[in-house]
């Protein structure tokens, strides 16, 4: 490069750069290249620790200094620079960055005789840490030999001297980082490819189209067009073509981007929806606005598709909330779009406030909204959906609210408050939000349902157990009804074998007492049940699962919730909970006057996934379409979440000591599909539940370092398939009453490629691949003994 020729001229005093100085045309690459150069000129001569600006931005940096050896070492994480790149919300789905900067000079008599410097940068995915790279520059600078310049260009000053040089401009110390373009945004196999973003599209989606069954396609004006037919999203096939297309929009402008949504018809409009609200761009968010009409009622499956996938935006803007707010003030076409509206405003105010964006305007007057709207409810409904919400954006300022709500309201209204209260971390949980969970546990202030109790009782047993608390639980069993009684015990007995839960070494202590631990007061009778375990352990990740069941006295299911979380590096994600809880179907069996059997005859369901709240689902409400699921066998399950969710989305672009520019780019896809069914059988006394999730995990990385003229990168690409299936059957013909859970974990494939590679000038000089595929077998899970002894009794059929 002609640029690089040229004399590298700079301020130095002291050990300081003061500036750096070039002809104006000087710019890109060779600039930096300058400034790391320079960048090496910089030292402190005594020990101690400074702020200093270099290629790395404005930096905190040590020094360390014995006899002429002088040690320098820079904290990257504290440097101050333009920043360019994104994480995700969630720590769990997000990753790791360890950088470390470290130099050795050799210093004599004011002249610098040696410099070598090492920088480090590792990248590690969370949840998976083997998927990573790591980033090595090394500099060495040594002194060799010197000469005076011709007197021409001395002058009397700074300015004259470079006058006198030819040089005229000065530039920041600070390197410029910028994305490095994306060159392989292609489909494996793919041999043709085109700048034009419109054109790439129909490239990738004639891929998804040719892997669909049945499909047939037929080219119209020039475009491709498919017929309506059902496109498998849990294939990996398609979840691939979903990054690459979430990567192509994010290329694209917004007139091409709502050109190609028009295109898209039938079930295709869902996975280009999918792909659009995932590219997270302003041309992207703004296509989608003007192409979804919250209006009109034959949009409404796809106004639902862009909600959740909204819902699910790993590190939401502003942009997106104000879309969201402005679809809510106009006038909505159903209820069921306004109430996942305002849940979801809840989930985006909760993920911006956990990137420190929770004093922006648009997030203030996001919070007023839902606030606002809970405070002018009248409508038990309307209440319900702005707690959902506030049960979403999980803000601690919101707490008092929740507690206003926690007293004198109908059990539903205060299900949704105490199940807010629960995905609280303990340290928001105070000694009043206990007071008021002792009141409902106990009963003191009021009558309340079962299902109530049994969460209030999860929030004083999380929450820095106090041994008098404990005590007035433990002394409560036998006075509730026989069903609570036998699943606080089962409660307490599963903290007490989890020796990680924070309760169980206060639990271990009181149980010590005879007086408290004896078989007349905890040996219960009933079917309720809690059992937790791991699904999977790593080096790197838990997954676990937790199991509550709440029968009632009559033995019929009034709660069943299902708990699947991930922890990884201190931090954990909800991934799954589905909740299904039914009322008011004792009074079929008997008299009451308890509050659970009072109320009107319901059974529906609540899910969240990935910390996110969705609208409950009502599988009956009422005599009439109760008696409807009495008399029939099976019925279609019922879709929870179905679609591609962009779950990991992570750019860092970072200037290195030498002035080489870096990229770290990771990305996952979920293509997930969530359903639910409970079948009431009255012909033969049975109920059966099944919570079937399936999904296609697609992981891709790449860390890479770009000199324009060469490049070196390691690519890695990670997929696996999993099916999973929670069944509850209860048979009550018999007596006792025969129930039986079952958690059952399909077959679990994947594949993993490495690619490590070096090209010049576009050329590839090295290439290196690995690659590794295996399957794990499905398997039953086992939960507690008394549940296998009870399906053993029971003809089951696998799902």
């Amino acid at each position: 490069m002609v640029a690089l020729k040229k004399p590298v001229i700079f301020h130095w005093n002291s050990g300081k750069i003061e500036a750096l100085y070039g002809s104006a045309e000087e710019r890109g690459l060779p600039l930096n290249l300058k400034r790391g150069l320079v960048s090496l000129f910089q030292l402190q001569p005594s020990s101690g620790r400074i702020a200093e600006v270099d290629v790395s931005g404005r930096c905190t940096v040590t020094y360390e200094t014995e006899n002429n050896q002088l040690i320098k070492i820079k904290d990257l994480r504290s440097c101050e620079r333009p920043e360019l790149g994104v994480n995700a919300s969630n720590q769990v789905l997000g990753v790791q960055w360890q950088p470390s900067c470290k130099g050795l000079y050799s210093v004599e008599n004011g002249v610098i005789k040696t410099a070598v410097i090492e920088e480090v940068h590792v990248f590690k995915l969370n949840l998976q840490t083997t998927i990573g790279a790591k980033v090595t520059s090394r500099q060495q600078l040594y002194y060799l030999t010197s000469e005076l310049r011709p007197k021409t260009v001395y002058g009397k000053s700074l300015q004259e001297s470079l006058l006198n040089l030819g040089i005229f401009t000065s530039f920041s110390m600070t390197g410029f980082v910028e994305k490095i373009p994306c060159k392989n945004c292609t489909l494996v196999g793919t041999s043709s490819w085109t700048k034009d973003p419109e054109l790439r599209c129909d490239v990738l989606w004639k891929k998804i189209t040719d892997r669909t069954q049945g499909q047939d396609k037929t080219q119209e004006n020039g475009h491709l067009k498919s017929l309506n037919k059902k496109i498998n999203l849990q294939d990996l096939s398609a979840t691939k073509v979903f990054l690459n297309f979430v990567n192509l929009l994010r290329e694209a402008k917004k007139t091409e981007i709502l050109n190609f949504l028009k295109r898209g018809t039938g079930n295709e409009i869902s996975f280009l929806i999918d792909a659009a609200t995932a590219a997270q761009t302003e041309s992207s968010l703004s296509a989608l606005s003007e192409y979804l009409d919250f209006t009109k009622e034959k949009q409404v499956s796809q106004v639902q598709t862009f909600l959740h996938a909204a819902a699910f935006s790993s590190h939401p803007s502003k942009e997106l909330l104000n879309t969201l707010l402005a679809k809510l003030q106009n006038k909505i076409v159903s209820r069921e779009v306004k109430e996942t509206t305002v849940l979801v405003i809840g989930a985006v105010i909760g993920k911006m406030c956990l990137r420190d964006l929770c004093k922006l305007q648009e997030v203030e007057n996001a919070k007023k909204m839902i606030l606002d709207g809970l405070k002018a409810a009248n409508e038990e409904t309307d209440v319900k959906m702005y707690l959902l919400a506030l049960k979403n954006a999980l803000l601690p300022e919101t707490i008092p609210v929740l507690l206003q709500y926690a007293q004198r309201q109908t059990n539903s209204v205060m299900s949704i408050v105490v199940a807010a209260l629960q995905k609280f971390p303990s340290a928001h949980i105070t000694q009043e939000v206990k007071k008021q969970m002792n009141s409902i546990y106990h009963q003191s202030s009021g009558q309340y349902g079962t299902a109530v109790r049994m969460a209030a009782l999860d929030v004083i047993l999380n929450n820095q157990l106090s041994p008098m608390e404990l005590k007035n639980v433990v002394l409560s069993v036998g006075e509730v009804k026989s069903e609570l009684s036998k699943y606080t015990v089962a409660k307490l007995q599963n903290i007490l074998q989890s020796p990680h839960h924070p309760a169980s070494e206060v639990i271990g202590k009181l149980l010590r007492d005879p007086m408290i631990y004896n078989y007349n007061r905890l040996s219960r009778i009933g079917s309720s049940s809690s059992s937790s375990g791991y699904l999977a352990v790593t080096t790197d990740t838990i997954s676990s699962y937790n199991m509550d069941l709440l029968f009632g006295d009559t033995g019929i299911l009034q709660k069943s919730q299902t708990d699947f979380i991930i922890f990884t590096q201190g931090s954990q994600l909800h991934a799954t909970q589905v909740s299904i809880e039914a009322q008011g179907l004792d009074s079929f069996f008997k008299e009451s006057s308890d509050p659970d059997d009072n109320e009107e005859v319901m059974a529906g369901m609540s899910v969240i996934l990935f910390d996110v709240q969705f609208p409950p689902i009502v599988f009956f409400q009422g005599y009439s379409e109760l008696m409807e699921k009495l008399w029939s066998v099976t019925e279609e399950p019922t879709s929870i979440i179905k679609g591609s969710i962009l779950l990991i989305d992570y750019l860092q672009a970072f200037m290195l000591q030498s002035g080489l520019r870096a990229n770290a780019e990771f990305q996952g896809a979920l293509g997930i599909d969530v359903s639910g069914n409970i079948e009431l059988s009255l012909w033969n006394q049975k109920c059966k539940t099944n919570i079937r999730s399936r999904g296609a995990l697609a992981i891709t990385s790449a860390v890479r370092v770009d000199g324009t003229f060469i490049e070196v990168g390691v690519k890695s690409n990670s997929e696996t398939t999993a099916s999973l299936d929670f069944v509850s059957s209860v048979n009550f013909i018999d007596s006792p009453i025969l129930i039986c859970l079952q958690l059952l974990n399909g077959p679990f494939h994947y594949r993993e490629k490495v690619t490590i590679y070096k090209s010049l000038q576009e050329r590839v000089v090295f290439i290196r691949r690995k690659k590794r595929t295996g399957t794990i077998p499905g398997a039953e899970l086992p939960l507690h003994q008394a549940n296998s002894e009870m399906c053993k009794k029971m003809p089951l059929e696998q799902p």
